[in-house]
This record gives C-alpha cells, structure tokens and sequence, in this order.
C-alpha cells in the first residue's frame, strides 16, 4: 500500500479545460452542475492517465462521494481493468493504492474509532452476517470509516469477518 494526497484543484460546471487542471497525479476537478456529476483524477500510479469517476447515479453505476471536515472520501475503491490497471481509494484525502508492499498506513489507523466502534457494534444485528456498507448507510458514516471499525472489532474478539465470497460481511460475536 502506498499513500499520496489527493489534490482538488478545481470544481467547475463541465468537462472543457479539465485536462488543463491535471499535471500531476493524485490532481483532481470535481465536475457539478447542481449536484456532483463526475470526479476525473490523474491516475495516482504516474501512468498520465485521466481517469473519469461516475458520481451521477442517474448514469449508470456511480461512486459515492462524502465531503466533510475530515476531506474527500470516495467509495468504492476504483479498479482500473484496462491500462495500468491501478487499485485505489481515496479516504479523508488521501489516496491509497493498493500493490506496492504491505503497509500499515491506511488513513483510518491514525483516528481514534471508539465511539464509532461502539455505535457500529450497537447497531449490528445479532450473530447476522451483514456487508459493513449496509451498517454504514444505516448510521450515516463512511462505508471505509464503518470498515475499519469492524476490523478493530474482529481484533477485539467482538465481531468476525466472514470468508471467502463472505468477505467484507461481519457479524456479532
């Protein structure tokens, strides 16, 4: 894993002059015209690549985007399949791509999650196999912020992740 920040450079209303804004990788414009339609991204691996993320559900599938104090989250990850074929998220405004050695750095291993492990394991219905993204529309969180409190619940002994296609399911201990 291998972080790098994120660097909006501008919000604009349409695709002309974005590419202009993109020079270096991990730059990124925020394209809304009323509500968040597209967030393009200079592919953080160095390849030069422009990469179009989808935030306009009403155009297929899109990306959750979250702005708050805590910066620019996106989710899911984005997974390049064709070119470079990159792996990254981007959490609190920070880019974290995945392939480059084993890391401990993810943004969330610097926040202190008690009160949100706490809100998570109270919300968690009991000994059910649930996906962490469906407990964090239901307490109105960040699906990676809701996903690292269960990896430190698993690590508690409260909680434990499922297996195999299970994966990213937790459930009640």
């Amino acid at each position: 894993m291998k972080r790098s920040k994120i660097n909006l450079k501008a919000e604009v209303t349409s695709r002309g002059g974005v590419s202009d804004l993109l020079q270096a990788p991990g730059d990124a414009v925020l394209i809304e015209r009323g509500v968040p339609r597209w967030l393009i991204i200079k592919c953080p691996c160095g390849c030069g690549e422009e990469i179009p993320v989808n935030l306009d559900r009403r155009a297929d599938k899109a990306w959750r985007l979250y702005r708050n104090a805590t910066g620019l989250t996106l989710f899911p990850s984005v997974w390049r399949d064709t070119g470079c074929e990159a792996h990254f998220i981007i959490w609190r405004d920070q880019i974290v791509t995945f392939g480059g050695g084993a890391s401990d750095n993810s943004p969330g291993r610097s926040l202190d999650l008690t009160d949100l492990a706490r809100r998570v394991l109270a919300a968690w219905p009991p000994r059910e196999l649930v996906s962490y993204v469906d407990v964090a529309d239901q307490l109105g969180e960040i699906p990676w912020d809701v996903q690292e409190a269960c990896f430190r619940l698993v690590a508690a002994g409260l909680m434990a992740e499922g297996k195999g296609s299970a994966r990213g399911h937790f459930r009640k201990l």
